[in-house]
């Protein structure tokens, strides 16, 4: 392997204050002569070192063995946006390779879709029924206390709270089914893009 010439370190004038490094900034020798440290400085120029000073080790270094073979090679520290690109492309190929083992067709995925939105669909149906039952007992409630006015009495405290609570459970119900839909329609988007990117990767 060709790399470009490199100063070694015995022949740099390096100051005091460069060499003497703690062992949590830089990385020691496993014992002495063991291996060197090839790394790039601020000029561009490859420098054989004992240690890699800790203001070059973000930009990646060597691992040498005294006779020149590399051991190891330390790649460059990433920067945020490249770090955060790193964990997306990271999270985006654990999501793909579960989509694979979930799904073997686009065809698993659309009986899939159905089986959710069936779930959805058969509790937004026992909640109109529910809703219906309830408005009929609410009419019916409200028919009887209009009779009693009409015929000059008071109506019933009890009869006025119950149509109350008929109301107030009236309007749970409705919200209850305003989130069925809002999970209806969560849940076909949800698929709509799994079969997307099924589409996607399935063909690389």
């Amino acid at each position: 392997m060709r790399f470009a010439p490199y100063i070694l370190a015995g022949c740099l004038a390096v100051s005091a204050s460069n060499t003497a490094i703690s062992a949590e900034q830089s990385r020691a020798l496993p014992g002495k002569g063991e291996v060197l440290f090839r790394y790039t400085n601020e000029h561009g120029i490859q420098v054989l070192d004992d240690v890699v000073p800790p203001r070059y080790a973000p930009g990646g270094y060597e691992v040498l063995s005294p006779s020149g073979r590399v051991l190891e090679v330390v790649p460059p520290q990433l920067s945020g946006e490249e770090l955060k690109r790193k964990r997306q492309s990271e999270a985006q190929r654990e999501a793909d390779m579960e989509l694979l083992r979930r799904y073997s067709s686009l065809a698993d995925i659309e009986s899939a879709r159905s089986r959710k939105l069936a779930i959805v669909k058969q509790d937004m149906a026992l909640l109109r029924s529910n809703l219906s039952s309830i408005e009929l007992q609410i009419e019916q409630a409200e028919a009887v206390a209009a009779r009693t006015q009409r015929h000059g009495d008071e109506v019933a405290p009890e009869l006025l709270e119950r149509i109350a609570n008929l109301r107030q459970e009236m309007k749970v119900l409705h919200e209850r089914m305003e989130h069925r839909e809002q999970e209806a329609a969560r849940v076909d988007k949800e698929f709509d893009r799994a079969a997307e990117r099924f589409t996607q990767i399935a063909g690389k």
